[in-house]
């Protein structure tokens, strides 16, 4: 994790555009390229030191899909005279010194930034090793801000937070610069313990073998992301992904409720400690840019009522299940 006394949060936003002819002539290995980077640098104390922005002349999608037109305040002339990813990319990781945290409203933007950086990389316009770390942890203002200020479950938009924390509405929305300006508003009203408590996970690149399987203990659960393997099958045959321990004591315990699928790609259970109580698992399989699939998998101390819920659902399915087969 990363040190508190020189670290610096990079609070990050970006806006992109997607091929203007349709998804059957994108490239799949860049559906988003990045037109913006705007960029607020806080201190350890949530002091603003820094700014950064620029936008990005495209290089494989030069015509603005209508969609992103509609959205961003550019046209194809704003892109005229403007530097290319490579060469901003490059002036941007100077200006975010040596210690970043980088910290986002969701999850889209570390894994676009991770995902345009590849794409040069491959194509030979951007060289040196991979710019980020691993595991690469970070900050999810939207999850923090949920965390704050709801049930730690909803997310809301941006425009949305800040009317609730009554920010001044001084810029448009869905600018890069004025957007990433917003968030760090929003961090600055964020309690710093919270702020280094809730960190998260980026899962652009996953483990690659078991040695570098990732396990976090929060306050109240913990987050394991497996290795990856070839076949989606493969992950639920894995005894040591399929295990279930207690948070407390971090013995193996037995499962009163199996591992279910309730809708083919999440996973639940229920287990016990006979000294700790009852623990809810939840298995979600993903695929990682390489194609492969891994799981995240979070545990957390479970109700009387978690269990009934969790075994109505796993009744539930059974019967559609068998109602589906006779049909």
């Amino acid at each position: 994790m990363e040190s508190v006394a020189d670290l610096n949060y990079i609070v990050l936003d970006l806006e992109w555009n997607q091929c203007p002819y349709g998804k059957k002539k994108e490239d799949s290995k860049l559906p988003f390229e990045i037109i913006e980077i705007g960029a607020v640098k806080l201190d350890a104390s949530l002091r603003e030191i820094g700014t950064f922005h620029e936008i990005i002349r495209p290089v494989l999608y030069r015509k603005l899909h209508y969609m992103t037109r509609s959205v961003i305040h550019m046209t194809e002339e704003d892109f005229e005279g403007k530097r290319t990813f490579p060469y901003v990319f490059a002036d941007f990781l100077l200006w975010c010194g040596d210690a970043p945290v980088f910290c986002t409203w969701g999850t889209g933007d570390l894994t676009e930034l991770e995902r345009n950086v590849r794409w040069h990389i491959d194509h030979g316009n951007l060289t040196g090793r991979w710019p980020f770390p691993f595991p690469f942890f970070y900050r999810d203002v939207q999850k923090i801000f949920s965390y704050e200020h709801e049930d730690g479950k909803k997310r809301r938009s941006l425009e949305w937070a800040v009317e609730y924390l009554q920010i001044e509405k001084t810029e448009e929305f869905h600018d890069a610069f004025s957007d990433a300006r917003y968030t760090a508003r929003i961090l600055e009203l964020l309690k710093p313990e919270d702020i280094k408590k809730y960190s998260s996970i980026d899962t652009y690149h996953t483990p690659s073998k078991r040695s570098e399987e990732i396990l976090v203990r929060y306050d109240n659960y913990t987050k394991y992301i497996s290795k990856s393997f070839p076949q989606r099958e493969s992950v639920m045959k894995d005894r040591v992904i399929t295990a279930t321990k207690c948070l407390v004591c971090g013995q193996r315990i037995r499962r009163s409720i199996r591992w279910f699928s309730d809708n083919g790609r999440n996973y639940l259970c229920i287990a016990s400690c006979p000294e700790h109580g009852l623990f809810r698992s939840k298995i979600r399989i993903r695929q990682n840019a390489d194609d492969q699939w891994y799981a995240v998998k979070t545990t957390r101390a479970a109700t009387e009522e978690d269990v009934e819920i969790t075994r109505k659902k796993q009744e539930t399915l059974r019967h559609r299940r068998k109602m589906h087969r006779m049909s």
